[in-house]
């Protein structure tokens, strides 16, 4: 998945998916990933109308969410376009539609992110995704909180932890770095250029104030 310019999962849950005819074949309602030395789109799982899912939350019909392989995106503008039908994709009903190794979005947002000595740092708010479709975590929470603050940003400025940094996902996301190392990348990324002129516009762009850390992926 490579989008035209990095854009969030709570953006694309807005926009509509657009089959390969052009029509419309629902909004996407969850998202599934794998971790495999990085964190990986793997699914989407698109919704219907809300009479449909409003029934299907009242067990009056069965939960059959089509489910799209993240490679049949073919690009992401005001809408999600897809190289196939909605007649062609798989349902959450058909047998290991979504593998065992793969997690949805709806169960990362309930979890802890830990660092690698064992200290809480906060938990997911949003998944970003980079113009080379590479995926990394907005994380928030106290500790990010408190650390904006003193930099006298608060809540204007996303922090973006790369998907490569999570060493584990079981019942809680474990990273491979320490609270000191976010710190410190923090602190060296908040004194860009690029933030500090953000800092001081009094029309904050969102797109400007996302400070991604550790931006050097590892070969």
């Amino acid at each position: 998945m490579d989008p035209q310019q990095p854009v969030c999962v709570k953006e694309l849950m807005k926009r509509d998916v657009m089959d390969s005819t052009g029509n419309k074949i629902g909004k996407i309602g969850d998202f599934t990933f794998k971790l495999d030395k990085d964190l990986i789109l793997s699914k989407l799982i698109l919704t219907g109308p809300r009479w449909e899912e409003l029934l299907e939350s009242l067990k009056i019909r069965p939960n059959s969410d089509p489910i799209l392989d993240s490679s049949m995106i073919e690009i992401i503008d005001d809408h999600v376009h897809v190289k196939t039908t909605v007649n062609n994709l798989k349902t959450t009903l058909d047998e290991k539609a979504i593998p065992e190794d793969e997690i949805r979005y709806s169960i990362l947002q309930k979890m802890q992110v830990i660092d690698k000595s064992g200290e809480r740092i906060g938990h997911v708010i949003d998944i970003d995704f980079d113009t080379d479709g590479c995926a990394s975590m907005i994380v928030g929470g106290s500790f990010i909180e408190e650390k904006l603050e003193a930099l006298g940003l608060k809540t204007e400025v996303d922090i973006i932890v790369p998907g490569y940094t999570i060493s584990s996902i079981k019942d809680q996301i474990h990273l491979s770095v320490s609270k000191d190392d976010l710190e410190t990348t923090m602190e060296d990324a908040i004194q860009s250029e690029k933030t500090t002129k953000a800092r001081e516009s009094r029309d904050v762009n969102r797109e400007v104030t996302k400070v991604r850390l550790f931006n050097q992926r590892p070969i």
